[in-house]
């Protein structure tokens, strides 16, 4: 996927971070640290570490995550996708479920089934450049992503994070759109064939 141009607001880097390191134990979010939370998202999706990446993302982003696999449920009378992702998990368990939980089993599955997307999203290199915030509640983080694959080349990617309750929490990156689109093409049964 090519990365697209810098917003103008964002031209302008405020602070300068250090690498990433590798994702351990998933520590409590750094409430007051736009930078600190884009690094730990960050590092906890390279690490597959989904509950980590969970708990700091905003819950409109996990909400958004719950109407793509809503849909996908809904839209099959056969129970398949239900079953693919969610394994044992009955109907009713699905719509008890917290938008987090469904969040971190779909992952869960497409760290499975979708092996070569998850690969390219873990085995890369992530570099805070600085952030840039927009309004007392929204701020960007613009970073460095380079994929460790033969013949890639570093993008400068934007994301997007809002003040919650708890603190920063990531609402828009480019890794969660790549995400969502992968989780629409989840094959489904749309509707029961009626009988001849």
């Amino acid at each position: 996927m090519q990365s697209s141009p810098i917003p103008t607001f964002c031209a302008v880097l405020l602070v300068a971070c250090g690498a990433v390191s590798t994702y351990a134990q998933a520590p409590t979010p750094s409430p007051d640290s736009v930078a600190a939370v884009a690094a730990e998202f960050q590092t906890a999706l390279r690490a597959m570490a989904w509950r980590a990446a969970a708990v700091r993302m905003h819950s409109e982003a996990l909400g958004q995550f719950r109407d793509v696999i809503d849909m996908a449920v809904e839209l099959d009378d056969s129970g398949v996708t239900l079953e693919e992702l969610f394994g044992d998990m009955s109907e009713e368990q699905y719509w008890a479920a917290s938008p987090a939980e469904v969040f971190i089993r779909s992952m869960r599955f497409m760290a499975e089934d979708m092996r070569g997307l998850v690969h390219a999203l873990v085995v890369r290199e992530v570099e805070i450049l600085g952030t840039v915030t927009e309004l007392p509640h929204l701020a960007h983080v613009v970073y460095r992503s380079e994929a460790q694959l033969s013949g890639a080349v570093p993008e400068v990617r934007v994301m997007t994070l809002k003040r919650a309750e708890a603190g920063w929490r990531v609402l828009e990156t480019p890794e969660l759109d790549v995400i969502r689109e992968a989780l629409r093409g989840i094959p489904r049964t749309r509707q029961t064939s009626p009988p001849n």
